[in-house]
């Protein structure tokens, strides 16, 4: 007997790195699953309750945005989780140090219970989150046992936690204590550190020292000179070689200040690419010219030279893999969550503007036409 799919998408080109699959097929998903993925589905298995023709498009994993800020209303730069993933093709959102221990349980019922995207988060060392900054600055708002606790209370939802290595965070009187501090609750709870890159202290090869395999760096292809992964001679420095053989993973998180043409061209020519692609979206970055989402900071990385299919696991299957969800999200494998991204590669002129304003013309770029959360059109 045929079987009857909720949603077939046809006629798409593929490109499931996790699976290794990158060519014509159609993908069928039931109760909010996938259900199969192969060629000519409607005319061989049965017909579909809903079919999206998706010829001439590619068709992905849903994206995943590791580090967005979207608790609008109680963090000033967060936005609104649910517009910017319907037309960005991003089907999992999560909210990097927005939230901490103590206002864990308003982004819960205000952000995650009516988003119609998936919404995780990285917990802030610093109990408060993003509400005010330095959110380090006082000592007490560092609480590694808050952050463990907020942990193993919402394992639902909570993927990491997230400090800001950086001056602003900690204020002028601290060091490097809070990094150590995230170290210490996400290891207990085994789960990974994500730490911004910022302006010391500390410095970069101090919080690459503490770090573990399988944390991530974020803002990694910033440009100011103290904090960039490359020296004066735009050489990849050997403390970020060695810390990537050691097993720490870096992430775009483009940002207003944290994506530069110049030293992404150069960490390209000795291919150095990152291990995820993620936005940082906030009240600035998503504002022309810079105008970031996920088919951007994807794009810029088509520009640099980063091949497609890599691009396309950056941002979906490594993705999963750093926050321990790859057996739920990031691949179109039968079983997993029906989360799709539906794409279209454009070809012309495209002006891409770093996060220093900075432009420069593309000849191809990546533009989302559907996104697909559980079998359920976000767009």
């Amino acid at each position: 007997m045929a079987e009857m799919y909720d949603l077939l998408i046809t006629g798409g080109t593929v490109i499931d790195p996790a699976s290794g699959l990158h060519g014509p097929a159609d993908v069928a998903i039931t109760a909010g699953k996938i259900a199969a993925v192969g060629p000519d589905l409607g005319r061989q298995n049965g017909s579909a309750k809903q079919t999206i023709d998706a010829t001439g498009l590619l068709v992905t994993p849903g994206l995943i945005d590791l580090h967005a800020h979207i608790y609008p209303g109680c963090t000033p730069l967060s936005v609104d989780p649910d517009p910017l993933a319907a037309r960005s093709g991003t089907t999992t959102m999560v909210d990097c140090g927005s939230v901490g221990a103590a206002t864990f349980a308003g982004f819960r019922r205000f952000v995650v219970e009516p988003a119609r995207c998936r919404v995780l988060a990285f917990v802030n060392i610093s109990i408060i989150g993003l509400v005010a900054m330095p959110e380090c600055g006082y000592g007490r708002f560092v609480d590694s046992n808050a952050a463990h606790k907020c942990i193993e209370d919402n394992l639902d939802l909570v993927v990491g936690v997230k400090v800001r290595g950086s001056r602003n965070a900690l204020g002028e009187d601290n060091t490097i204590q809070p990094v150590w501090m995230a170290v210490a609750a996400a290891a207990a709870a085994e789960v990974p550190v994500i730490m911004h890159l910022g302006d010391p202290p500390p410095t970069l090869e101090q919080g690459l020292d503490v770090l573990r395999p399988g944390d991530i760096v974020t803002h990694a292809f910033k440009g100011q000179p103290v904090t960039r992964l490359v020296d004066r001679h735009m050489r990849v420095k050997p403390q970020v070689r060695a810390a990537r053989e050691k097993g720490i993973k870096f992430d775009i998180g483009h940002g207003s200040g944290s994506f530069s043409w110049e030293v992404s061209h150069a960490l390209a020519e000795q291919n150095f690419w990152p291990d995820t692609i993620s936005t940082d979206v906030h009240t600035s970055s998503i504002k022309a010219p810079i105008s970031i989402d996920m088919p951007n900071a994807m794009s810029k990385l088509l520009h640099l030279g980063m091949d497609l299919d890599a691009v396309i696991r950056a941002s979906t299957h490594e993705a999963a893999l750093s926050i321990g969800w790859e057996d739920r999200i990031g691949a179109l494998k039968p079983g997993m969550e029906g989360d799709v991204a539906i794409l279209a590669l454009e070809e012309g002129s495209f002006p891409l503007t770093d996060s220093y304003r900075n432009t420069e013309q593309a000849t191809k770029r990546l533009a989302a036409r559907h996104a697909i959360k559980g079998g359920q059109l976000l767009s």
